[in-house]
């Protein structure tokens, strides 16, 4: 009795740890989630009347969106105090001396968060920047971490906004030129940060990631991911190739992506290639998503009017810089300002007009893009769009299918050829809801030194503790530097990333795709998606019907041989019953 007892009570303990465990573990899950629910950024920047001030608060979005996606982005004279209380961290930029309004200077001495100031105008933002007192500008050609000469890396010259600190401030990122002693870039004083300089993008920005984690007060772990990814996989790639590297990434226990494009266009006669026209391609291809690949949708045709698959752009009309917001058709596109409109609300429904169209065509490509490979059995993780071209809408509407963006970023609606790389995986703002892989090293071209100069990007991003190590190859290169290029990546620890391993999500009509511990779990509506174009119901009536062929091949190949046979051994049966009758031992 005394037995059982005991039993009971020992049960009775372990039920109460179990819950008091389970409670703490449930505690800790939610202060986490509230933590992060708790950051909320607001960027705010001095207009200086052009694209540029936005771009730069673009690339302090994707920095941030490492720590947060709660971020705004607002110009000064749009703020209110009611944004300056919501917010927990403020970022103040500008790129220019300007006048920081009165009302502003006083939020901020009432505010008790966390400040950053960047660029210009810092002898504006109160009393508690009283630490950093700006002189004159000079010359950086060289910039590290604070007591980290490892880190110290060369640059092409910026410049510096040369600046006096109190001895009470740290210095977290310092600036040299030469022989002219140093300049502090990033101090700190407090809850106050100030970055004494205006460049935002690389080869800064990884100097800027790391430092970052110090004003999240965010402890990430030190380890460096990365992927490969094979880049611009069209219906007219060579399938022997293509398994060449499929398996010796198998080999070798490496995780990558394949960039797909579903259709090819000649640029010469427009006759349209898909990956059904190629069995041995798709059959490939196959091979490669069931031994570590992760299919990536690059686009639809990845071109424009009349240029080349894998050479054109899609979602920018490179021809006149601008989004998509008119036909292939239209070789003569007319820019309108809003000085061409007799008022600001014709100009706005104008404006309008032109997103709607950019939306549908991004729409429709996209989903094009996802049916047409699903049909196949090919299950596209993630979006990337050619040459990373693509407007913040398109980002946007990218989002409506995607939960994964891998690649560089454009940021700017006005010149494709503002891009920026991002060192770490991030989820701006911008994005909606979508997670940035970004790419950060580049890819092998015909340049004897290429390989090389990844590698060193890829050093650089050991800077920040869990910077990204992502570059992509063109199968259709020489071999030789496939083989070299995985060689020197694997004497770096990177640990590849399994888009399958992950949570993604892809929602495109009559498909869904998701990822599940490390399974592709899809559900297609068949019937809708037959039902949308007879081209994808053709698919599986060719091949069902070139199944049917090989059967009946198979079996009138195998008729022939037992025909074959029965005439062979009848022969010889006939030629033994002659002999025996010559020899008098039939009949």
């Amino acid at each position: 009795m005394s037995y059982i007892f005991k039993k009971k009570h020992i049960l009775l303990g372990l039920v109460f740890f179990i819950l008091f465990a389970s409670l703490s573990m449930s505690q800790n899950v939610v202060q986490a989630t509230e933590q992060t629910k708790d950051v909320n950024v607001l960027i705010v920047y001095s207009p200086q009347g052009d694209d540029r001030d936005l771009q730069k608060t673009r690339i302090l979005d994707l920095l941030i969106g490492h720590f947060t996606s709660n971020t705004l982005i607002m110009p000064i004279d749009q703020v209110t105090e009611a944004d300056v209380r919501k917010a927990s961290h403020i970022f103040y930029y500008s790129s220019a001396p300007t006048t920081v309004p009165k009302v502003f200077q006083q939020w901020l001495n009432r505010y008790d968060g966390t400040v950053v100031a960047l660029g210009y105008n810092v002898d504006q933002l109160g009393e508690r920047f009283s630490f950093a007192t700006p002189i004159n500008n000079e010359v950086f050609s060289r910039l590290k971490i604070k007591d980290r000469e490892d880190t110290a890396t060369n640059i092409l010259p910026h410049t510096v906004l040369n600046t006096e600190v109190s001895d009470e401030a740290s210095i977290l990122l310092e600036a040299s030129h030469g022989d002219n002693g140093s300049y502090p870039l990033f101090v700190k004083h407090n809850a106050s940060y100030y970055y004494a300089a205006t460049g935002l993008g690389p080869p800064i920005s990884p100097f800027l990631a790391e430092v970052l984690h110090e004003v999240f007060d965010t402890e990430h772990e030190t380890k460096h991911q990365g992927y490969l990814r094979l880049e611009d996989i069209h219906p007219l790639a060579d399938p022997d190739k293509i398994m060449e590297i499929a398996k010796e990434l198998k080999a070798r226990n490496i995780p990558y992506m394949v960039a797909v494009i579903p259709v090819y266009i000649h640029p010469e006669n427009q006759k349209r290639y898909h990956f059904s026209d190629v069995p041995e391609l798709l059959d490939a291809l196959k091979f490669m998503q069931d031994n570590g690949a992760s299919i990536v949708l690059h686009g639809y045709t990845h071109q424009f009017r009349d240029s080349e698959t894998g050479e054109g752009f899609e979602f920018w009309d490179v021809k006149n810089n601008m989004p998509i917001y008119h036909t292939a058709e239209e070789q003569e596109v007319v820019k309108k300002t809003e000085d061409d409109f007799d008022s600001k609300e014709a100009y706005e429904q104008y404006r309008q007009e032109q997103i709607d169209f950019e939306t549908a065509y991004i729409r429709d490509k996209i989903n094009s893009g996802v049916q047409e490979l699903a049909n196949y059995g090919l299950y596209p993780l993630a979006f990337e769009a050619p040459h990373y071209t693509m407007s913040q809408n398109g980002y946007a509407v990218a989002s409506e299918f995607f939960s994964t963006y891998v690649g560089q970023v454009q940021i700017s609606d006005e010149n494709w050829e503002a891009m920026t790389v991002v060192p770490y995986r991030t989820s701006p703002t911008s994005f909606k809801g979508m997670e940035l892989l970004p790419e950060t090293i580049g890819f092998v071209d015909d340049e004897p030194n290429a390989i090389q100069e990844m590698i060193q990007k890829a050093e650089h991003q050991a800077v920040v503790r869990d910077g990204m190590i992502a570059g992509f190859y063109h199968p259709y290169l020489d071999m030789e530097n496939f083989y070299s290029l995985i060689n020197e990546l694997e004497k770096l620890d990177i640990e590849w990333i399994d888009l399958k391993q992950g949570t993604r999500t892809v929602q495109a009509d009559n498909v869904e795709i998701r990822t599940v511990n490390g399974e592709i779990v899809v559900d297609i509506d068949r019937f809708g998606l037959f039902t949308s174009s007879w081209a994808y119901i053709g698919y599986h009536v060719d091949r069902l019907m070139l199944n049917i062929t090989w059967v009946m091949v198979g079996s009138g190949g195998f008729a022939l041989i037992l025909f074959l046979s029965y005439t062979i051994i009848s022969s010889k049966r006939t030629r033994k019953y002659r002999r025996y009758r010559r020899r008098g031992y039939v009949g």
